[in-house]
């Protein structure tokens, strides 16, 4: 039986066409299950950068959703 956090890495995996290439580069911040695509939960370190990036793009009128 898989752990939460491993069963998100298992769909990540699906997402990204079965690659771990697709989801490191994974460009959807804003899905929920986007910090634990690495299998693992994010640090604190890791969640804040995140939501500077996710900050970052909301407020970047050149960047389409």
């Amino acid at each position: 039986m898989k752990t939460p956090v491993k069963s998100i890495r298992a769909y990540c995996m699906e997402c990204g066409d079965g690659t771990c290439r697709e989801v490191r580069l994974c460009h959807m911040f804003d899905c929920p299950l986007y910090p634990y695509r690495f299998g693992r939960r994010p640090t604190e370190a890791e969640k804040k950068e995140l939501e500077q990036l996710i900050n970052a793009v909301d407020s970047d009128p050149i960047v389409e959703r």
